[in-house]
């Protein structure tokens, strides 16, 4: 009798620990891509996959300083992050100029000078922010995709 009690617990404490490892997250994919801009990599860049599903889910990354990327549609319970679901993606691409305040501004002053800057302007050709006029596709299936090779002309 005694076993058969060690043997339940021992099956309640791993399906227990088993459950708390699931995230039940659908599963995504890999995507890593390079972004480059007149030949050279662009830093600091937003790159998007817009879902032509109108209830998918995007996924996005930042380029580092050799435009390489890494897109996240979502973190996992254990905070790694998750790529793309399959579908298929407009890829858009853009990096917005950052506008620095100088430090000390009261909360008044800092948006006053917010407002005074204006929109923030995209660095890269506007056509590559938009999901509507970007010429890049991507379609995710049941494997990892090839990089992707952004190379943004104008």
């Amino acid at each position: 009798m005694p076993q058969i009690r060690l043997f339940a617990v021992a099956a309640i404490l791993f399906g227990a620990i088993a459950g708390c490892a699931k995230d039940n997250l659908p599963l995504t994919f890999d995507v890593t891509g390079i972004v480059e801009h007149q030949g050279r990599p662009v830093d600091g860049a937003t790159v998007t996959l817009v879902p032509s599903e109108p209830n998918g889910r995007s996924a996005s990354g930042i380029t580092d300083a050799d435009g390489k990327f890494s897109v996240v549609t979502y973190l996992t319970a254990s905070q790694q992050p998750a790529g793309a679901l399959p579908g298929a993606y407009s890829v858009t691409v853009s990096k917005l100029l950052v506008h620095q305040l100088p430090e000390g501004l009261s909360a008044q002053d800092a948006q006053d000078a917010f407002a005074k800057m204006g929109p923030q302007k995209n660095l890269l050709p506007k056509k590559y922010a938009s999901p509507n006029t970007s010429p890049f596709q991507v379609e995710i299936t049941d494997s990892e995709p090839e990089p992707l090779v952004l190379n943004l002309e104008g």
